[in-house]
């Protein structure tokens, strides 16, 4: 395994420095476009600082990418970072990361006024956030929405209301109270105050707002409910059938909101450094039809296990729909193609929370720098 170079964020939060054994990366590819046959590396286009989320290697391009050399291949220097989607979000907004992978819970910074970041690509439509009960709970497996909306309410669910599981639990709301009158809808406290607007308490569902990490621990708990998690924790409880159920998924129940993951870069970074951009932009379209192929699966997760310190039981095709290079090109072949609705969609889960106004909030076909991802998926 090549070694991962990282760099200390001139930020107060921690980063995970995750190293693995060999060289420093190096480059000695020729450029696109430049001579064979020479015995002089071409000098690289230059570094790309760029972050990943923790135990997703297997599935994630940024570091497929590295160990399948497309950097050496397109010819510059990544050093990867692993960290939460937060710390993603900070640094790229500081200029102290490039690009970074986001999911839908950190999407409502691509519409804030005079964002900081955009985004080059759609990384995969997530399935990954999900409602997960106890087997004692009176919700059941898949249970209908009819059946969440009448015994949800006054139980007590864990989730992180800051990511993604967040924006999963507010569109699952948005769906159980789609045409109830508002002295009917259910209501949850948000970090903002109360979404919908507090009701009457018999609708309430209880929040215990913690992080991801903490809900395998929240879940020893059994005054809680349920919750709605993601990644290995979310991976964790599904196998244990005796005292779990998945209650719902965002393909099962919210199947017209799906949102995508995607990969953001600082606008600023784009703006001095298209070549440089665009050399990875084509790498991670390499490394993200790698992974499509369910035939490369056990060498993608066989190339992560080292890496996250996880057992191939903790990596899950299932968590999500991974594109192929052909599904990329056609969301963005035209300004109506489906990737804009993707983006629409991620909008829409953020509108009337953050203080996004639908009114001023930039549209979707603003927040992209569409021509990356289309010259990636040109051949």
């Amino acid at each position: 395994m090549k070694k991962f170079v990282a760099f200390a964020l001139a930020m107060t939060f921690a980063l995970m420095l995750l190293v693995g054994c060999g060289g420093t990366p190096t480059s000695s590819a020729v450029p696109v476009g430049g001579s064979e046959g020479t015995d002089t590396p071409a000098e690289p286009l230059g570094t790309v600082r760029y972050a990943m989320h923790p135990g997703s290697s297997a599935t994630g391009p940024g570091f497929l990418m590295q160990e399948l050399n497309l950097d050496d291949k397109y010819n510059f220097i990544g050093e990867m970072t692993v960290t939460t989607g937060p710390n993603v979000y900070a640094a790229l907004a500081a200029g102290d990361l490039d690009i970074g992978y986001l999911g839908n819970g950190m999407g409502w910074h691509y519409f804030e006024d005079d964002a900081k970041i955009a985004v080059i690509t759609i990384d995969n439509l997530t399935n990954d956030d999900r409602l997960i009960v106890r087997t004692t709970s009176d919700i059941g497996a898949n249970e209908p929405m009819e059946g969440l909306y009448e015994k949800l309410p006054g139980k007590t669910i864990a989730c992180d209301l800051t990511t993604t599981p967040g924006t999963f639990l507010k569109s699952l709301v948005n769906a159980m109270n789609k045409d109830r009158d508002d002295a009917d809808k259910i209501w949850y406290e948000d970090v903002e105050g109360a979404y919908p607007l507090k009701g009457s308490p018999d609708k309430e569902i209880i929040i215990l707002n913690t992080t991801n990490a903490n809900v395998t621990a929240s879940m020893q708990d059994t005054a809680i409910d349920g919750a709605i998690c993601f990644g290995n924790v979310r991976a964790a409880l599904e196998r244990d059938t005796e005292n779990f159920n998945t209650a719902a998924t965002t393909f099962t129940h919210l199947a017209d909101t799906v949102t995508p993951s995607t990969w953001a870069v600082n606008k600023d970074f784009a703006s001095a450094h298209p070549e440089l951009v665009q050399a990875f932009t084509n790498a991670l379209v390499e490394a993200m039809d790698f992974r499509a192929d369910e035939s490369n699966w056990e060498q993608c997760v066989e190339m992560a296990i080292p890496f996250d310190q996880l057992s191939a039981e903790d990596y899950d095709r299932d968590a999500a729909y991974w594109p192929s290079k052909e599904d990329l090109r056609s969301y963005w072949e035209t300004d109506d193609s489906i990737g804009f609705t993707y983006l629409e969609q991620i909008r829409n889960s953020h509108m009337g929370s953050n203080g996004l106004d639908a009114a001023t909030a930039p549209a979707a076909k603003d927040i992209i720098l569409v021509d990356f991802i289309r010259n990636a998926t040109q051949n």
